[in-house]
């Protein structure tokens, strides 16, 4: 009974000793490192077609200000700053809830829906926000609305913005509907706290419609994750109040919504969902107050950055929101307009289509309990991947995937997937192997047996081939003019890929240049390594980081891989955890100089031996007026759990030979690397010894050395 105490008092000290070390290190605060970390917009919509302003706040000193990057195209932004904002202020660290206004500007033709956006700062550039793109008059939130006396007067159609901005906070808004008919009101709040960083609670909203008396007449929770959809028909002209609420009475000054309230009608999803790459495509939309006419032309770029391509429909000249289809280079094909009857095992009599290798066939779960089957041929050992995209489109399917052998026997089946971190209901079966020459059979139902003509999908059959994926740890790297940092990438191998990649990077900042390093076989992990240049303007661009390698083929000759990479946003999870995000840009910036101005290596290389070892002294140049404690490393961790380490396979940093942690304004210190006496030979890698200065408990500002080589010899 002693033992399991004895472990379990050690852990603790141990999470103590950690905990100690991070908190003492915030405790002696930066000066210039902490780049600003935002946290709301007001109001959090703009108009398509319109110039609106809105106040930003965030975490640390946005002053200075003067660019802003917006995901898509079609709308752009600009700082505003503070009447109050001094010259001054712009050097200044120590503002803990800085704010400036933005001037955002859309195009007619901009695509509604959620954009990232991010700003550029003297201190470097930001994290990740986000807005909403919507179509109806903007009208913002007057804060002394939480009574029904107190009511906020508004006529629809509008988009309201506002805030849920206090425990048992419950905003009313008195509206004013001249014309009955179908009305929808769609709210956007939950889904813009995905992506900010430090967003540990999150709302979780609701909405109703009363009477003026307080009786209900439609209410909406849950609809998009934890967003409502509410869709109300009125019979006569009148007055109602619009509650909108926190369903635990919770609130936080963060929690912004956008309500787009409006008579037009609401698309839900498209069909087909797939449709051919650079082919003009007819589709129906499914949705809300939609009358008999509801077809809509798309046609897709040749060449799409993503499979996915959002497009807004227009039905009877009216332009709605959003939505999103796959654009495929393969065979598009649509499912026979009368599905085969459900049943448990394909009947003999009633083949089912047959689908080519490869291709995307586009179906529906039509009716509940429905079941939609599919022949396809495969030799024995012929590798195959299958992929559903349902929900991710916007259709309400919750897909289970089986294949089955002539006898109607299960071979193997999939239900959710991850994909970029985020988990989905859309199955994968990749790599499924024929286990003989045959004809087999796809099965697709949804999970729950529901139906209907929101349940559309496309289907994807492709050979199975060796391929990688590529993911950014972080979306953002601040540098100064003569100072350098590091981007740690990660390689995710599939299907039988375990060669090495050669990493790259384009688009970077003018005065920005790039030593891109590799991942090698049998690691997952790379660096590129950035240096400004000490005339570098300030400013900011956002990149593409991008892999490249070989794959032998079984005649001997090479087939050229490659992949983009994606981009992840850190996110501080309750507790200290540190968890990521996927976002849409990695962005370089150019800012003023920061806490670590320069760091010394007693050699840019060295050659390790299996079983030696050798140190790196290191020289730390701060700023004058910086004495805070910072970490060396070779590697990017968070509480002793790797996010990046490029090291080579078989080569550590001997800690108890080395020097890490520099305090109080210490500016020597060195790291000893060893190598296992199995390690493999190795020419040349490229691992940037750097210097970590702690943020906040998660997030770390990252300086480097020049570029350091490691290699293993025998």
């Amino acid at each position: 009974m002693m033992k399991p105490k004895s472990v379990l008092v050690s852990t603790a000290n141990m999470v103590a000793v950690l905990l100690g070390g991070y908190l003492n290190s915030l405790a002696n605060a930066q000066t210039n490192n902490s780049y600003p970390m935002l946290m709301s917009l007001k109001p959090t919509a703009a108009i398509v077609g319109q110039t609106t302003e809105h106040e930003l706040s965030a975490r640390y000193n946005l002053a200075g200000g003067n660019g802003v990057i917006i995901s898509g195209t079609g709308v752009r932004g600009e700082v505003i700053p503070l009447e109050t904002e001094k010259p001054e202020d712009k050097d200044r660290n120590d503002v803990a809830n800085s704010k400036c206004k933005l001037k955002i500007t859309c195009d007619p033709d901009a695509l509604p829906g959620i954009r990232d956006f991010r700003v550029w700062t003297p201190h470097g550039v930001s994290t990740v926000g986000q807005l909403v793109i919507a179509r109806e008059v903007l009208v913002t939130e007057v804060l002394d609305n939480d009574t029904p006396e107190k009511a906020q007067s508004v006529a629809l159609p509008a988009t309201i913005g506002g805030t849920i901005e206090k425990g048992e906070d419950i905003d009313l808004y008195k509206i004013r509907i001249d014309q009955p008919g179908a009305w929808t009101f769609h709210m956007t709040s939950q889904r813009l706290q995905n992506r900010l960083h430090d967003m540990q609670t999150r709302v979780d909203p609701m909405v109703t419609l009363r009477s003026l008396s307080g009786s209900t007449i439609a209410s909406s929770d849950n609809s998009f994750a934890g967003d409502p959809l509410m869709h109300v028909q009125i019979d006569a002209p009148g007055e109602f109040l619009l509650e909108v609420r926190d369903v635990r009475y919770q609130g936080n000054a963060d929690w912004t919504y956008a309500i787009e309230c409006s008579a037009r009608p609401f698309g839900l999803v498209a069909k087909p969902l797939a449709v051919a790459q650079g082919s003009p495509a007819n589709l129906q939309v499914v949705g809300l107050a939609l009358n008999a006419e509801t077809a809509a032309t798309f046609t897709p770029g040749v060449s799409a950055n993503s499979p996915i391509e959002p497009f807004a429909p227009v039905i009877g000249g009216v332009a709605l929101n959003a939505l999103q289809v796959l654009v495929s280079a393969d065979p598009v094909v649509n499912e026979p307009s009368l599905a085969p009857p459900a049943q448990a095992t394909p009947a003999p009599d009633a083949l089912p289509m047959q689908l080519a290798i490869p291709s995307v066939l586009s179906g529906s779960i039509d009716v509940p309990e429905q079941v939609d089957r599919f022949r396809f041929e495969a030799k024995a050992q012929q590798r195959l991947s299958f992929e559903i995209f349902a929900r991710r489109l916007g259709s309400q399917l919750d897909a289970k995937l089986r294949i089955l052998d002539a006898q109607g026997n299960a071979l193997s089946e999939a239900d959710d997937s991850t994909f970029d971190r985020v988990l989905s209901s859309d199955p994968t079966l990749e790599n499924w192997t024929a286990p003989a020459d045959g004809v087999f059979t796809l099965e697709i139902r949804d999970l729950h047996g529901r139906g209907g003509s929101s349940f559309p999908y496309a289907l994807q059959i492709q050979q199975a081939k060796p391929y990688f994926v590529l993911e950014a740890d972080t979306d953002k790297t601040p540098l100064a003019a003569g100072s350098a940092s590091v981007i740690y990438v990660k390689a995710q191998r599939r299907n039988g890929f375990a060669g090495e990649i050669q990493l790259g990077v384009e688009g970077l900042p003018q005065g920005v240049r790039a030593e891109c390093g590799r991942i090698l076989a049998g690691k997952p992990d790379g660096a590129i390594w950035l240096t400004a240049a000490a005339d570098a303007p300030m400013g900011m661009a956002n990149i593409k980081i991008t892999g490249v390698s070989e794959q032998a083929q079984a005649d001997g000759q090479k087939t050229s891989l490659q992949a983009t990479a994606s981009h992840l946003q850190e996110v501080y999870m309750p507790g200290g955890g540190r968890g990521h995000y996927p976002v849409d840009h990695h962005t370089v910036s150019v800012g003023k100089p920061m806490d670590i101005q320069s760091i010394q290596l007693s050699a840019a290389q060295i050659e390790l031996k299996p079983g030696g070892s050798q140190r790196i002294d290191i020289q730390i140049q701060r700023a004058s007026d910086y004495k805070g404690n910072v970490t060396l490393d070779a590697m990017l961790q968070h509480l002793e759990q790797p996010y990046g380490n490029p090291l080579p396979a078989g080569v550590v940093v001997d800690i108890g030979a080395s020097k890490t942690l520099l305090t109080a304004g210490e500016s020597a210190g060195y790291i000893t690397f060893k190598a296992n006496a199995d390690a493999p030979e190795v020419d040349r890698h490229l691992v940037p010894i750097t210097v970590h200065v702690s943020i906040n408990f998660v997030m770390k500002h990252t300086f480097s050395s020049e570029p350091f080589y490691i290699s293993v010899k025998k």
